[in-house]
């Protein structure tokens, strides 16, 4: 799937087809924004060496729409810091030997550290009688704030030093692990989101970029990795996730002294350091558990929360906390089933080695967890300026990824609605290794790099209500629909009211029908799965319904309450690539405030272009009313959306000067060349 990275200004769209005489609606206003990866400084996607399309630099689009008149389009890349720094250290330049390489869904430098893409999600700060503002989100990084008007970064929330790194390595761009979906409240002016950290496996992590030491693997060494990497896939002899760090401890014994990570650092040391930079708090251990919730109202620097169990010991994430819910006197964070993939790091050691990448993905990689752990924080607990609080904790059945929460939370019920992505892999990609499960044919050169594979069950919605003082669930409802093995993919809906508050209480919401593809299923996933405990249709039903063409794409509207679809729209029956990619609602001009009183806008690829499809959300069945396009428009996948029903110029006032923020980092960093790197390519272009 072929993204550019042209950036585009105002560029007038075409009405492709509509069955409006004026061609778009005439009450549909405001702008959308949507983002996406769009390849790294070396090009692409797709990536010459195969690297997932997720691996990418967030590329920031803007829908202007004009009541009717011609609707415009504006694009951006996400220029952070260490995005120059990446550009001024490829190939051929004077810095290359600190360059940046493809790691998985990572991008990785031994001498400058990790990525921060920004290409996952936007969040609107809202605020009384203020121009709106902008946040651009990833898992793996800081936020940043945008410009809305320019689309160009203004800022992170936060200093390096408020956030505390994965891997305790003293990089410049610091393994920060964080949350896509922060969250907002407009009466209180708080944004709420995570930093949190593993123990053990980044220490191991933090080792693997000097294996480049060792040099390339033998030919024969890589067949043998491949035909042990087959052993293991075929016996199914993966470790469970309760051993990956019993195989780093042994791993980290086997490596040659000279790439093991130090002794437990002292007094002085990086830990030090780093607890210096963060107030003086130090972790447990390097590398330790830890779970921070930051609160931040917009002006200051954010406040700090260290999250806890109430027997005292840190919350542990096995996975990731890709989304954060907010209620009227709770912060919802959930352990969500997307690893991101550290231990990928390693793979960039060896991109002329796919039977050793194979034989690392067979050890590392084991499925998503079964069930979700949603860790419940009152916001009444936290204290102003920082400090620890403890959490509630609710496991549900069933695996999420995304997740929404009513607002309202009377008698400290909280209901959960969530998409539950049973038995599929985000964390996954195709590999020119992968093999069809039924004739073990390659996965096409085309599809290669594409996230996640075939799901291997059908997906589900639950509905879930929460009692925080029990610890438990206390009512739960869930569908799915199997007769069309139906995933749930992205969603959109009415988020605001008037008063720029959510509902109090979901009802209408529209998803993605992710269609069950043929050529994206692979052997690797249908193993790693086949044992799913929460499985609702058979592996040979599912194969059954792959070879007799699957299912396409469909946007769908589902009733929360009733626990139904309402309305839907299937589209063509086409192959890969002719898909819905995002989704934003957009309340209608003048309408009543209902949550199914407007639009829904779609970015849709279809096997010639990326397209703008115009719903009509009281009725997706019609089909989409109009459709808009422009030959410079290619944006490969795009993810996550945002509406604003006006933009304006930043006017913000909190901002973090680069020089100082990386400062001490660049001081203490190992090569030479570092500092000239900052001094010469990155700071200027950040003034």
């Amino acid at each position: 799937m072929a993204a550019s990275a042209e950036e585009l200004t105002r560029v007038e769209l075409t009405v492709l087809d509509s069955s409006l005489p004026g061609g778009v609606p005439g009450d549909l206003s405001g702008h959308v924004f949507a983002i996406g990866p769009a390849g790294s400084v070396d090009g692409g996607p797709p990536s010459a060496d195969g690297a997932p399309i997720l691996n990418g630099n967030g590329m920031i689009y803007r829908l202007d729409f004009d009541a009717g008149g011609p609707v415009r389009l504006t694009s951006r890349l996400a220029r952070t810091p260490c995005y120059h720094a990446d550009a001024a250290s490829r190939p051929g330049t004077r810095f290359e030997a600190l360059g940046f390489r493809n790691a998985g869904l990572l991008r990785f430098s031994p001498h400058l550290g990790l990525r921060n893409h920004l290409n996952t999600a936007l969040v609107p700060m809202h605020a009384p009688r203020a121009p709106a503002r902008l946040l651009v989100t990833g898992d793996a990084g800081r936020p940043y704030e945008l410009d809305p008007a320019t689309l160009e970064l203004v800022t992170p929330v936060g200093r390096n030093s408020t956030w505390y790194p994965a891997v305790p390595v003293d990089h410049p761009f610091p393994v920060t692990l964080a949350t896509a979906h922060p969250c907002f409240d407009a009466a209180r002016g708080e944004l709420f989101t995570v930093n949190h950290g593993r123990s053990l496996l980044p220490l191991f992590t933090a080792s693997l970029p000097r294996l480049d030491e060792l040099g390339a693997v033998p030919r024969s060494w890589d067949r043998l990795a491949s035909a042990a990497a087959s052993m293991l896939e075929q016996q199914l002899l993966r470790p469970r996730a309760d051993r990956l760090d019993l195989f780093a401890k042994r791993a980290l014994e086997l490596l040659p002294a000279r790439l093991r990570p130090g002794p437990p650092p002292g007094p002085g040391d990086l830990l030090g350091r780093q607890a210096a930079r963060l107030g003086g708090v130090p972790l447990r251990e390097a590398g330790g558990d830890f779970v921070v919730l930051l609160r931040w109202d917009g002006h200051n620097e954010p406040e700090r929360h260290e999250l806890a169990l109430p027997g005292g010991a840190p919350v542990r994430v096995e996975q990731s906390v890709h989304q954060v819910g907010l209620t009227r006197r709770w912060v919802v964070l959930a352990d969500t089933a997307f690893r991101l993939g550290l231990e990928s790091v390693a793979l960039q050691s060896f991109p002329e080695s796919p039977g050793v990448e194979r034989l690392l993905r067979a050890l590392l990689t084991t499925p998503q967890e079964p069930s979700t752990t949603f860790y419940l924080v009152r916001r009444d607990a936290l204290r102003p300026g920082g400090g620890p609080a403890v959490v509630k904790r609710v496991v549900v059945p069933l695996e999420t990824l995304h997740f929404l929460v009513d607002y309202e939370d009377a008698g400290d019920r909280i209901t959960v609605h969530a998409a539950h992505s049973c038995a599929t892999d985000h964390g996954e990609w195709l590999r020119s290794f992968d093999r069809h499960p039924a004739d073990r044919t390659p996965a096409p050169p085309r599809l290669r790099g594409l996230s996640p594979p075939g799901q291997a069950d059908v997906h589900r919605i639950g509905r879930y209500t929460l009692d925080a003082a029990a610890e438990r669930v206390v009512d739960q409802a869930v569908f799915s629909d199997a007769a069309r093995a139906l995933g749930v993919g992205l969603y959109a809906y009415r988020e605001t009211g008037a008063s720029w508050m959510p509902p109090d209480r979901l009802e209408n919401v529209y998803w993605r029908g992710v269609g069950l593809w043929d050529e994206l299923s692979t052997e690797f996933i249908d193993r790693l799965y086949a044992a799913h405990p929460h499985r609702a249709l058979s592996m040979a039903a599912l194969r059954r319904m792959r070879a007799e063409g699957g299912h396409p794409d469909s946007l769908f509207r589902f009733n929360h309450r009733s626990m139904r679809i309402e309305d839907r729209y299937e589209f063509p029956r086409r192959a890969v690539g002719c898909w819905l990619s995002s989704l934003q609602f957009v309340p209608r001009r003048g309408g009543s405030g209902a949550d199914t009183d407007g639009y829904v806008v779609a970015l849709v690829s279809t096997a010639h272009r990326a397209e703008i499809w115009v719903f009509d959300a009281t009725n997706l069945a019609r089909g989409p009313l109009c459709k808009l396009g422009h030959p410079a428009f290619r944006p490969g996948l795009t993810l996550h959306t945002a509406w604003l029903n006006a933009v304006a110029p930043w006017r913000g006032g909190y901002r973090v000067p680069a020089p100082e923020d990386y400062a001490e980092f660049v001081a203490e960093a190992p090569a030479e060349q570092v500092r000239a790197l900052f001094e010469e390519e990155v700071y200027p272009r950040l003034a």
